[in-house]
């Protein structure tokens, strides 16, 4: 709902200068956040920059001459090493192809295998424990359930009613409420 200030138009009161204020502090912010973004994209090309000389350019440089080191006239040392960087892939196809490579070329002992049952009965359990089989019981839910969850409790949701109060939840919880300003 758009509130018409019109009616302090040339007065000079209280309210006037609480909304001078507040749009102060709202263009403050507005600049901040520009700046921030200005910044952000500056450190994305520092970031581009620097991988380009640290992986392309200097190598190439020694590479060229016969050298992988070199020391510059200010002392700094330089090494040219390989390196890499490397990641299971998500898509479980892909997945497979590389674990199967992996125990194929010596790579089991590092495989850490985990298996989840949905509801298991009571009695795979007991079994387990029977046996003394090591299992793991993982209990887990999306961080976006338990943040919708706490916001409905305290009444932070919209159209919600407060049923507890923050001290009511265990520290445990790494609650952080905080204020945010949405500017549109």
């Amino acid at each position: 709902m758009k509130q018409d200030f019109k009616f302090l138009e040339g007065k000079d009161s209280p309210a006037t200068d609480v909304l001078k204020e507040i749009s102060t502090a709202v263009n403050i912010l507005i600049d901040i956040r520009k700046d921030i973004d200005h910044m952000e994209d500056q450190l994305k090309d520092l970031k581009k920059d620097e991988t380009q000389l640290s992986q392309e350019d200097v190598p190439n440089l020694l590479l060229e001459r016969g050298l992988t080191s070199i020391t510059l006239e200010s002392g700094e040392k330089i090494e040219i090493s390989e390196d890499l960087h490397t990641s299971l892939p998500k898509d479980p196809i892909k997945r497979k192809v590389v674990l199967r490579w992996l125990i194929n070329n010596g790579g089991s002992g590092m495989i850490k295998e985990e298996v989840k049952i949905e509801e298991p009965e009571k009695s795979l359990i007991d079994y387990l424990i029977e046996e003394d089989i090591p299992f793991e019981r993982i209990h887990d839910i999306h961080n976006s359930t338990l943040r919708a969850f706490f916001k409905s409790k305290l009444g932070i949701s919209k159209g919600s009613l407060q049923e507890i109060e923050i001290g009511d939840i265990p520290k445990e919880a790494s609650i952080f409420v905080f204020k945010k300003t949405k500017i549109k």
